[in-house]
Formats: structure tokens, sequence, C-alpha cells
């Protein structure tokens, strides 16, 4: 008998602002659920939104193939959280998220004081390291003190995507048991060239416009390059702008550059629609302060263009396998590295494209992968 894991996740599809866990549930549901019943259970709203899709709400239902349960805000309580996971029966509750209330603080409180007995696997999904916690501090510190005291997280097991992750997880939980096993990115295959022309450069941020994704640093790179005035650069930005303030500051700045930099905001892409977006770019320059896993990455590597990242994620090997640069966060060594592909030419590129594809190949194997997933769940189900 196949088993069942319940899935809590604050938002998911037709929603596409939340990012990176939103494609990594999506992905590791397509990947292994002819061997996995999941259930997912989330908001019927978008991130940052009051907007309701047009789903049934507080029901079993299906997006795609997948079983869903849109929660309405004001349907949402104790009660019905507890009688939705009871008409599933599920083996395992896979949490996704360290910090919500709903679906993942609450469910451990219930679990804690036996008024939910799941065996719960909780993916922090990076809220636990640096770059995460320094972002309303207080409040972080004053709960992770609050819940060891009270031994909230013991008896769950943890799944981390990174070592980095798995140390920050230790930092705070060094009893647990945590599984160490990346994420899901299944991406689709495609093969088309661009050519790379000398003073020309087509980059592009994919992610959430936020602090943390360092949209500014990159906007002061760009502002301090010294190009030609025959040289072009294109930078343009795809993702959720979901901190106003911060985004004005950076359309501030972009305001601010020669026009031979040209930076536009584009919006927000739908999951199938970011592989051709990418074929049309020569890089993805994004210097994030901080990733767990980064989907971006994996997803510009797949397509077989490089990347212009800094060296805050798991992929600091692109710097030795010639599919992109992983550089410190000085301000100096991106504008060198920007000016070096610049002057970048064609053939170099094409090579850095063709590594990028194997590189990402032999980091992910679906089927290895697969296999670890199934044994964490088992494993939980038991536990």
């Amino acid at each position: 008998m196949k088993l069942k894991v319940a899935i809590l996740i604050d938002w998911f599809l037709p929603g596409n602002k939340a990012g990176g866990p939103v494609k990594s549930i999506y992905s590791l549901i397509q990947s292994l659920q002819d061997k996995i019943d999941f259930y997912v259970i989330t908001m019927n709203t978008d991130i940052a939104s009051d907007k309701v899709y047009n789903i049934p709400a507080n029901q079993w239902t299906k997006y795609e193939n997948i079983n869903v349960f849109y929660f309405s805000k004001d349907y949402f309580s104790t009660k019905t959280l507890l009688g939705c996971l009871n008409t599933i029966s599920p083996n395992v509750l896979y949490i996704n998220s360290f910090w919500s209330f709903r679906f993942s603080i609450l469910p451990l409180v219930l679990k804690k004081i036996n008024k939910l007995n799941i065996p719960v696997v909780l993916a922090p999904r990076g809220m636990l390291e640096a770059g995460s916690l320094n972002i309303k501090s207080f409040k972080k510190k004053i709960y992770l003190w609050l819940s060891r005291l009270l031994n909230l997280y013991n008896n769950i097991i943890f799944h981390a995507t990174s070592d980095a992750e798995k140390k920050a997880i230790e930092n705070f939980f060094s009893t647990q048991q945590i599984f160490l096993i990346p994420n899901f990115s299944v991406v689709e295959n495609i093969n088309v060239k661009i050519e790379k022309k000398k003073n020309e450069l087509k980059l592009f941020f994919l992610s959430r416009i936020s602090p943390i994704k360092n949209l500014d640093f990159a906007l002061s790179v760009l502002h301090q390059l010294q190009i030609p005035k025959d040289a072009y650069i294109e930078y343009n930005l795809y993702g959720n702008n979901e901190d106003k303030i911060y985004f004005k500051q950076c359309k501030e700045r972009i305001q601010t550059l020669p026009p031979n930099i040209k930076v536009t905001y584009k919006g927000i892409l739908d999951f199938h629609q970011i592989p051709q977006m990418i074929a049309q770019h020569h890089f993805l320059f994004l210097p994030t302060k901080n990733e767990n896993f980064g989907h971006a990455i994996v997803e510009t590597l797949s397509c077989g263009r490089p990347v212009l990242i800094s060296n805050c994620t798991p992929w600091n090997d692109v710097n030795t396998n010639g599919c992109g640069f992983a550089l410190p966060l000085n301000e100096k060594l991106f504008i060198q590295k920007l000016q070096e592909l610049v002057d970048l030419n064609n053939e170099t590129f094409q090579t850095m494209c063709n590594n990028a594809k194997q590189f990402i190949q032999s980091q992910l194997n679906l089927s290895t992968l697969s296999q670890e997933y199934i044994k964490m769940f088992e494993y939980a189900s038991k536990n």
C-alpha cells in the first residue's frame, strides 16, 4: 500500500509569487506520485494577496493531477485543520516552513498536546540560516528560546536541502534526526542557443524582490561599471515585488543608471514560461545573501545558461566546472567580473552553456533523489 503524505505549505499553485518552496513541492509530487499519495493543504490566496483563486475552497479538490485542500482565511481553525487531516489519515505530515503559524507552529503545538498523532518531517526552507534569521531577529530569537524550553521540536524529523541548512538546524536542534536531501527541480528540457557578441550582455534576475535577494547590490554594481559607450547591458527582473519600500528604493537606483545599461522589471512568470525566458539571456545575475537551495540557479543551469551569483548558495562548484562564477559579496569583484563578461566571446560562452547542463545533470540525479525521499518518508512513518 502506498504511503500517504500530507504536505502543509502556506502557498501553492496556481499562485506563483512564493518562489522556491512551491516549485520544490510541485516537482516532488510530479516525480513521486506513482509511489506516494500526496495531499497538499494550503491557503486559497497567493503570498501578500487577498485575491482568492477561482478554485473550490474548504474541500478536497484537484489542481492538475494533485489533491489539494485550499483553506479560505475565515474557514481556517484548529478544528478544521484537524478535520481536514482526519479525512485522509496520512502516514506522514510534511511541513514546509519554520515560521508559519498556521502550517508549522500550530501543528507542532497540537502534536505536543497529543491532539495530532502523525509523524512529522519539517523542512525549514532556509529559515534557520543566518540570512533569514537576521530579518525580524528579536522575535525569532524569542520564539526559538521558547520552543526549545517547551521541547516543541522533539520527536520530529528535519529535512535539510544543503550542508549549510543542516548546520543551521544542528545549531538549534542538535539532537534531532536530520535527512540531507536536495530539492527536486524538474525543468523543461530546452536546447535554444543564443549568440554572445562582444560589448553585449543580457542578464536576468529571477527571484522574490526582497532585501535577502540583494537586488540593490546588483544595481549598485551596475551603477559603478565602466564600459565603452558602444557596449550595452540588459538586465531583466522577474519576480514578486513583495517588499514595496525596498522595490521603490531599487526603482530609484535604476533611474540613475547610464542609458547603455537598461534595467526593466518584467513581473511574475508562470512556471512553464521560465525556461523560454532563461533561453533569451546570457547569464543569471543573482548576488543573493542566502539560498538553502536556489531554484533560479538550478533552472538556469538546467536550461544551459551560466550564472553570476554570490558564494552564499550551495552552488559554489560552478567556479570549477566552467559554468559560472560564485563570488564573495564584494562590489569590486562583481564589477570586475561583469566587465569581463561584457567582453566575453561567443565561443567561450557556448562552452559555458554546455558545461552548465553537464554540471547540473551530474548534481541532480532524479533516480537517486527519488529513493532518498522515499526512504525519508518511510523512516518517518515508522517513528
